[in-house]
């Protein structure tokens, strides 16, 4: 089972950002520094009462409770917030043979909802679709991210994810005659166990493709400015993991690794014509592959079904590319540099940081008024625009504690764009209530069905 310690690690740092001894728990000023000191009880509470020890849940309850009061008395947890934790603990099945059932309304109307039951109580109703959330210990986890579902976005998925690197040779859309090579990384599904996983790449390298579940759809995924292809491993293999094969070329002229001259007026006029084209092209390349029987992927790629993703510059690829090529079936924009007024006419998921610096959010606000339903605009608050990628640079936009960590950001960039590929790319409807208003603080929502 999921131990607490684990669900919130990701969330729980050291330095807490101040908080205002007025706010109700989880609100205003105080919202990012309550999230965070839950998520340090949880942890606490696992150290001091490891779920998987548990003998029995009335031992367990009372030496939660005891570290509850610890907390409170040492002032790392607000006293506004000890009602939200005693509900938190009463929702953990920890040493019982309860699990935390899981419900979501059957007709989408309506928040989600979570009870202790034996697994054999936890059956459908007219209304609600119930499922034994085995993989999780606490009815506040089921609630938070999974809306009921017991599907969280931040699990791996049935495979191993693998990694190929591919040297694929295009002509120049900004300099006819000239040679581009994209050495383009391609993550797909790998047998379940493969290894070892390669750090640099979160994927076992050369894998053999597991053709069990294909053909797998194509996730296009374009690096920011002055990025690269790996910028984003907490996204792309586990896309991988879960069935997808994701493509992500580099935009030579415009990577990490051209950073004296990458950000020039020149590379970034000459990145306008080259990145769209690149995106195009290693899609054609792909496709390809899936018809060649010489090729790792024959048979494996799914042409009817190609999401575009990408960050930053990236975003703008992503309206660039979509209204380009017809192939392209969903369309997800983080933090996009929203240029010319784009817009989107499929399927299409918009994520932005709340306090991004780097570009116009109302230039994003109004693409996305632009776009065609289905749409959905998450803003992350406390989050700038690196909470797309692995790494940030010190600024404004990357500042914990009173900015999101890292990790922190990247959970909740899940918690949308896994489901929303799942959903509309890959076709699963059980992951629908996902895609719903928040089922936690710290997102502003707006959406179009």
């Amino acid at each position: 089972m999921r131990t607490l310690s684990f669900v919130l690690a990701l969330s729980c740092v050291v330095l807490q950002a101040p908080a205002r001894a007025d706010d109700a728990c989880l609100t205003g000023d105080s919202t990012l520094s309550d999230q965070r000191s839950l998520a340090s009880l949880a942890g606490a509470t696992e150290a001091a009462c490891p779920c998987a020890a548990a003998t029995s849940g009335r031992i367990y309850q009372r030496c939660a409770r005891d570290v509850l009061r610890t907390e409170l008395t040492a002032g790392t947890l607000r006293p506004e917030c000890q009602k939200t934790a005693r509900l938190d603990l009463r929702g953990t099945a920890c040493g019982t043979a309860k699990v935390a059932c899981g419900a979501a309304p059957i007709s989408g109307d309506g928040p989600p909802s979570c009870g202790l039951s034996r697994p054999s109580s936890c059956r459908d109703s007219r209304r609600l679709d119930r499922t034994a959330c085995t993989d999780e210990d606490s009815c506040a986890n089921v609630i938070t991210w999974t809306a009921g579902t017991c599907f969280d976005p931040r699990d791996q998925g049935p495979f191993t994810p693998g990694v190929q690197v591919i040297s694929w040779t295009k002509d120049s859309a900004f300099s006819p005659g000239t040679p581009r090579t994209l050495d383009t990384v391609i993550w797909y599904p790998a047998p379940k166990g493969s290894g070892p996983i390669t750090s640099s790449f979160g994927a076992v390298v050369d894998a053999p493709l597991d053709p069990s579940g294909g053909p797998y759809p194509v996730v296009l995924f374009s690096h920011g400015s002055c990025g690269y292809p790996e910028q984003s491993l907490f996204l792309t293999p586990l896309l991988a993991s879960r069935g997808f094969v994701v493509v992500a070329p580099p935009h030579p002229g415009n990577t990490i690794f051209e950073l004296a001259t990458c950000g020039t007026p020149a590379a970034q006029a000459a990145a306008f014509f080259e990145r769209p084209a690149d995106m195009v092209f290693v899609l054609d390349q792909i496709l390809a592959a899936g018809q060649d029987p010489t090729s790792p992927f024959h048979g494996a790629v799914d042409g009817s079904r190609v999401a575009m993703t990408g960050h930053s510059f990236g975003g703008l690829d992503v309206y660039l590319v979509t209204q380009r090529d017809p192939r392209v079936t969903v369309a997800v924009a983080m933090a996009p540099a929203a240029l010319l007024k784009p817009h989107l006419d499929v399927p299409s998921l918009t994520m932005i940081g709340g306090i991004d610096s780097m570009v116009d959010n109302t230039l994003t606000r109004a693409a996305y008024d632009a776009s065609a339903t289905p749409k959905l605009l998450v803003e992350i608050e406390h989050a700038g625009h690196f909470a797309f990628s692995d790494g940030c640079f010190p600024s404004p936009d990357c500042n914990p504690p009173t900015t999101l960590t890292q990790p922190e950001a990247h959970g909740d960039v899940l918690r949308y764009v896994v489901p929303f590929i799942e959903r509309y790319l890959g076709g699963q409807e059980k992951v629908t209530p996902l895609l719903g208003s928040p089922t936690g603080p710290g997102f502003v929502y707006q959406a179009s069905f």
